[in-house]
C-alpha cells in the first residue's frame, strides 16, 4: 500500500461554479403562489435534504490549494501547477475561515473523504466517520489571500495534516485569540503574514522542513486601507517674460 502523501493536493476535485447565470436569469424566474400541494412537496423535500450528509465536502470551496512541501528545500506552492510563492510576499489570513476535522486518503493517494467544520464547533468525532478501510487523519485549514507582488489577489486555502502545518495554523488561532482578548486592536484582527520555513534534523529522514507563518502586521476584516489619493499637481508658475527695451 502506498503511503498517503500528508500534503496531498486534491485540487482536481474542485470545480468551477457554472450555475451563476447573472441577474437576467434571476429576473426570468417567476415564483407562483404556493399551493397546499406545493407546500407539502417542499416539506417532503426539506425532510429528505435533512438526511443528506454534506459535511464530507465542506471546505472544498474551489479555491486553489496552498501546500508546503517538506521534501527538498521546503517550498510553499499553490494550485495544480504548483506555482512557487514569491519570497517575502504578504498574505492576509482570514480569521473567519479557520477549520478543523479529518481527511482520508486511500490507495495511490486517492482522496476518499473529508469532514471539516469551523473551529468554533467541536471537532468531528472520528468514530462516526465512514469506514473506508483507511485511516482518517486530522486536518486543519485556513483561507489566505496575497496582498502584493506577482501573486497579488490570489486566494487559496491552506490545508495541512502534518504536525508542523497544524502547529502553524494553531499558532495563528492563538495569536488572533490573544489579540481579540487584549482589546487594543482597533478592529485590526486580520493577520498579515510572510510564508517562511524552518527545519529540524530527523534521525532517519535527515533534514525535515516545516512551514512557518510569520505575522508582520494586522488589518481590519474589510481589508487594507486604500492608498491615499495623491494631491492634484499644481499648475506650473508662468514664466516671467523679459521686459522689452523701448526703442528711442
Amino acid at each position: 500500500m502506498t503511503k498517503p502523501d500528508l500534503n496531498h493536493d486534491h485540487d482536481h476535485l474542485d470545480h468551477d461554479n457554472d450555475n451563476d447565470n447573472g441577474d437576467d436569469a434571476v429576473q426570468r424566474v417567476v415564483a407562483p403562489v404556493p399551493t397546499a400541494g406545493a407546500l407539502a412537496a417542499l416539506t417532503t423535500l426539506a425532510t429528505a435534504l435533512n438526511k443528506v450528509d454534506t459535511s464530507t465536502v465542506i471546505g472544498r470551496s474551489g479555491l486553489p490549494m496552498m501546500q508546503f512541501k517538506r521534501e527538498g528545500d521546503g517550498t510553499w506552492a499553490y494550485g495544480q501547477k504548483r506555482v512557487i510563492v514569491e519570497a517575502n510576499s504578504r498574505w492576509a489570513i482570514n480569521p473567519m475561515n479557520f477549520a478543523w476535522g479529518y481527511v482520508c486518503f486511500g490507495e495511490g493517494n486517492k482522496w476518499l473523504g473529508e469532514r471539516m467544520v469551523p473551529v468554533t464547533q467541536e471537532m468531528p468525532d472520528v468514530t462516526t466517520l465512514p469506514n473506508t478501510g483507511f485511516e482518517w487523519k486530522p486536518q486543519w485549514a485556513v483561507n489566505m489571500k496575497c496582498l502584493d507582488g506577482v501573486d497579488a489577489g490570489v486566494e487559496v486555502v491552506f490545508k495541512t495534516t502534518t504536525d508542523g502545518g497544524i502547529k502553524a495554523v494553531a499558532n495563528l488561532i492563538n495569536d488572533v485569540r490573544d489579540r481579540l482578548n487584549g482589546g487594543q486592536h482597533d478592529n485590526k484582527v486580520t493577520p498579515i503574514a510572510l510564508l517562511h520555513k524552518d527545519s529540524y534534523m530527523h534521525k532517519e529522514r535527515g533534514r525535515v522542513w516545516i512551514p512557518v507563518i510569520d505575522i508582520v502586521d494586522w488589518m481590519p476584516l474589510s481589508g487594507p486601507a486604500p492608498a491615499p489619493t495623491p494631491a492634484p499637481a499644481s499648475p506650473p508658475e508662468p514664466t516671467p517674460q523679459p521686459r522689452r527695451r523701448r526703442v528711442g
